[in-house]
């Protein structure tokens, strides 16, 4: 350990506050209200961490105490698995390759999926994602089985590519499968416009007095718009066919931005690949995959 190092961890440098809500130095501590009380060795690097006493409650904690991390065994792997799990790898080959057992894979992608959303609100809060043009639409997947449709409602700033917000729901039985759908599940309820009305809440709290909403031409997005965003100018693109096929599929596309999104989250997420043997088996872990890729395309500085 370096001398630089050794210096911080003894020197009491770090911030102390009593753990206990109930002590007066929990809020307003004094340096002079603690002791020191030893130290430990964490196993994952080998670092000594001051331990405290508090003098008025007699609580014992740790400079790590506050920490996110606290009380994980390998908060090494953290910033691995976030990048990762948005690179289009699977749970299984990141234990494989970070050498851990998967169930600690799946603890740390939940742990950061929680981080990620919390750092979303606190983004949206301080007011870093008003824009005047959002571009808005849904994409479909499904769950455990194709016989279970899942719509994800998705909204992102026309200009940078940042995404707003991201909302999965599941939606009734579809195409020809309904049938042996309902036969083997029964009915399934339709919270497509829920999942919506919650993205586009986003989009108010992001926007500025003068917004521009574009979207296709689905025949509810008008009432929605209306209903929650009555000051934005919404604007229904046509998707056009393509006049020779030597012309691109995308050209003069409204919905560049978006569709650009889309195909990236299908891509660089493993349960969304079209043909894939990953697959998604509960929603609220859908959507927490989504969160980690959220602040993964937004670039936010998660403290993990």
């Amino acid at each position: 350990m370096g001398r630089e190092l050794a210096k911080f961890y003894f020197s009491g440098e770090q911030e102390k506050r009593c753990p206990n809500r109930e002590c007066g130095n929990h809020r307003n501590p004094e340096p002079a209200s603690f002791l020191r009380k030893g130290y430990y060795v964490t196993k994952w690097n080998g670092q000594p961490v001051r331990r405290w006493k508090c003098r008025l409650c007699g609580r014992s904690f740790s400079s790590h105490t506050f920490r996110s991390y606290y009380r994980q065994h390998r908060p090494e792997l953290n910033d691995a698995v976030f990048h990762l799990y948005a690179s289009g790898m699977t749970q299984r080959r990141m234990a494989l390759v970070l050498k851990a057992n998967r169930k600690t894979i799946v603890r740390k992608f939940r742990y950061l999926a929680l981080l990620c959303r919390k750092q979303h609100r606190r983004v949206i809060k301080r007011g870093e994602l008003q824009t005047s043009h959002v571009q808005f639409d849904e994409m479909q997947t499904f769950e455990h089985t194709k016989l279970k449709p899942v719509t994800i409602a998705v909204a992102v700033r026309a200009k940078t590519g940042e995404i707003v917000d991201m909302r999965a729901a599941p939606i009734p039985y579809q195409g020809p499968l309904a049938p042996l759908a309902f036969r083997k599940y029964g009915p399934r309820p339709s919270r497509a416009k829920e999942a919506a009305t919650r993205c586009l809440k986003k989009v108010r709290a992001c926007s500025k007095p003068t917004l521009t909403l574009t979207t296709d031409s689905h025949p509810a997005y008008p009432s929605w718009i209306q209903k929650l965003l009555p000051h934005a100018t919404h604007r229904q693109t046509l998707r056009r066919m393509p006049e020779r096929k030597t012309d691109r599929k995308n050209k003069d596309d409204a919905l560049f931005t978006l569709n650009y999104t889309c195909a990236k989250v299908r891509n660089d997420l493993s349960r969304m690949a079209r043909k894939t043997w990953v697959t998604t088996k509960r929603i609220a872990r859908l959507q927490a995959h989504l969160n980690l890729y959220l602040a993964w395309v937004n670039r936010y500085q998660i403290p993990m």
